[in-house]
């Protein structure tokens, strides 16, 4: 037994989710639940905290009947499953951690939490395990592992309303997977399904529906949360009908937007009652053009960029009225991977406005177009006529970009206007630029539409400040052998920053005195090169959240005002460093 171990296994508890599923047909009142399980989940005082492992351990229920069997929830080195859990879908992020510990419900968080604060060792929190940067990666403290609390049903939420419920540890295919096929609704998050509901939502999650639906938060109405305020550790729910300016109504707003690993450890999610209905059918397009002639043609990659770019520019806004159903993705490669790949998905029935934008894309080009003939950015879909209707969830699934367990870099930017000359200039140089002795085949440009329903709310009304652009961009390179890192590190560095040359090498902030064509960086798609929390001006709060960050900081500092839960990009407490 580790010195301070609790008597009781926490495995053997009876969790506040089997509480939970006693309720008939998961129809229970978040209040009832409570009331039932409230001595699991109420909290146990930090307060009085001495010494790693001398706090004395709150009373805790035996299930009736005698202990569930859960397993071996605590993860040690020399287990089996150590390697595996210690890191997450970057291979270029490994770890070694005291302990991985499996969350099964709120008994588990709630406990898990307390161990690690009563130990002095700090915790962070994997739901799906694709963090792009090294924010979960813990050597000396505590992963909390939430993937086995992966339910999604329906149930009440605090007030009483019918909601829909997914638990923080869910990947974005099962929850496709299972709304659409208990209840035939969705949420409009990413196509990339192994992800995790825990941090992509929180970070403002979007996907291919979210021109026609609006951002994953956008249809959210509570979060459950362990939080440790006042030194007392317990499941607060917070609700966007909460009192104005309550402390809850704070803590709902920060993850609207905020990213996760920042206030407390997420449980579930709770999403309005008439969420968005899929449709039966969509047509999914696939083009392509061989780079073998590109590079002969220099005026085809611009008309290519300057043509989408117009068309999005022009087809974005809030009211749209046709193109809203459309969602597209220009995969632009490094010229060793052979071609640039568009993929589209349109959700109409009648396919003309589908195929009049693809004669837009091609307005003006001498290179002709042809069936994709390798993957772009993990999607490879070959079709010979241009285009294809399928049911929607099997198109889902063919859309999935999640792609190999790699190394990788990322960055991102948001658009608002149409590439500009020196845009333009900076991704051509560096995707036909020739490096030897480094594979570029996996190194690209992935340009998202964006807007139209993601920009009928405000810059405000949630976490997100991003509202009125056409696209999203998200700079990728992968490889798999660790000695490449510096030179697939410096490549990804020098190219963003020349296609961001016009403002100072990073997509700099529009605001009301600064009408640029970009606006900041998306914090779903984290990069330590933007700054990181001990520095003393980091670009990544103005980037990421604009004006939107003094309110983050209100809520770190009443809902953790200690930083127990932070990273290096994390909202800082007022007062502690940059900013005040």
């Amino acid at each position: 037994m580790i010195e301070g171990d609790l008597p009781i296994r926490f495995s053997e508890l009876w969790t506040a989710k089997e509480i939970w599923r006693m309720g008939q047909d998961h129809e229970v009142s978040r209040r009832g639940l409570l009331g039932v399980a409230g001595a699991v989940v109420a909290g146990a005082s930090l307060g009085t905290l001495g010494p790693a492992g001398t706090a004395e351990a709150e009373p805790v229920i035996p299930a009736p009947g005698g202990p569930a069997d859960h397993g071996d929830l605590r993860v040690l080195p020399g287990d089996g499953r150590y390697e595996t859990l210690s890191q997450g879908f970057n291979q270029r992020w490994t770890s070694e951690p005291c302990y991985i510990q499996l969350i099964t419900g709120d008994a588990d968080a709630v406990a898990g939490v307390s161990r690690a604060l009563e130990r002095d060792l700090r915790p962070t929190v994997r739901s799906g395990g694709h963090c792009y940067e090294d924010f979960v990666e813990n050597t000396g403290g505590v992963i909390l592992d939430m993937s086995t609390m992966n339910g999604v049903y329906r149930t009440k939420d605090k007030y009483g309303r019918t909601a829909h419920c997914v638990e923080s540890g869910t990947t974005n295919w099962d929850i496709y997977n299972e709304l659409f096929r208990k209840y035939g609704v969705t949420i409009p998050g990413g196509s990339c399904y192994s992800v995790g509901a825990g941090g992509h939502i929180c970070g403002g999650g979007y996907g291919v529906l979210s021109r026609r639906d609006g951002l994953t938060v956008d249809h959210l109405v509570q979060v459950d949360v362990v939080t440790v305020k006042d030194g007392r550790v317990e499941v607060t729910a917070a609700h966007r009908d909460d009192r104005d300016g309550s402390d809850t109504e704070h803590l709902f707003w920060a993850h609207t937007g905020g990213g996760g690993g920042n206030f407390g450890v997420v449980l579930r999610y709770y999403f309005a009652e008439n969420l968005p209905t899929p449709p039966p059918r969509v047509w999914l397009s696939s083009i392509s053009w061989p780079w073998a002639d590109l590079v002969k043609n220099r005026y085809d990659f611009d008309r290519l960029l300057r043509n989408f770019g117009e068309f999005f520019a022009a087809h974005s806004g809030p009211d749209e009225k046709v193109y809203h159903q459309l969602f597209s993705i220009l995969k632009l490669t490094h010229k060793t991977n052979g071609n640039i790949a568009l993929f589209s998905q349109w959700v109409g029935e009648d396919v003309a406005p589908l195929d009049a934008f693809l004669r837009e894309i091609e307005s003006g080009l001498t290179t002709d177009s042809a069936m994709q003939t390798t993957s772009a950015g993990g999607l490879f879909l070959p079709l010979p006529e241009k285009r294809r209707q399928m049911p929607w969830l099997q198109a889902t699934m063919t859309l999935n970009g999640s792609g190999a367990n790699q190394r990788g870099k990322y960055k991102s930017a948001y658009h608002r206007k149409p590439f500009s000359d020196g845009n333009i200039a900076g991704i051509w140089n560096w995707l036909t630029r020739d490096e030897p002795n480094v594979d570029l085949t996996q190194t690209l440009v992935q340009v998202d539409s964006y807007g139209c329903r993601v920009n009928a709310v405000g810059s405000s009304d949630t976490a997100v400040p991003q509202r009125d652009s056409s696209m999203k961009l998200q700079y990728q390179t992968y490889w798999t052998d660790p000695a490449q890192d510096t030179a697939h590190l410096e490549f990804i560095n020098g190219f963003y920053r020349e296609v961001y040359a016009e403002t100072g090498g990073v997509p700099e902030v529009s605001d009301a005195t600064h009408d640029l064509g970009t606006d900041g960086a998306y914090v779903n798609y984290p990069d330590v090169d933007l700054g990181i929390a001990t520095d003393p001006a980091p670009l990544y709060p103005r980037l990421y959240y604009k004006q939107n960050y003094q309110r983050l900081q209100l809520a770190k500092g009443i809902w953790d005002q200690r930083n127990l839960f932070h990273h290096k990009q994390s909202i800082v407490v007022p007062g502690t460093t940059h900013n005040g």
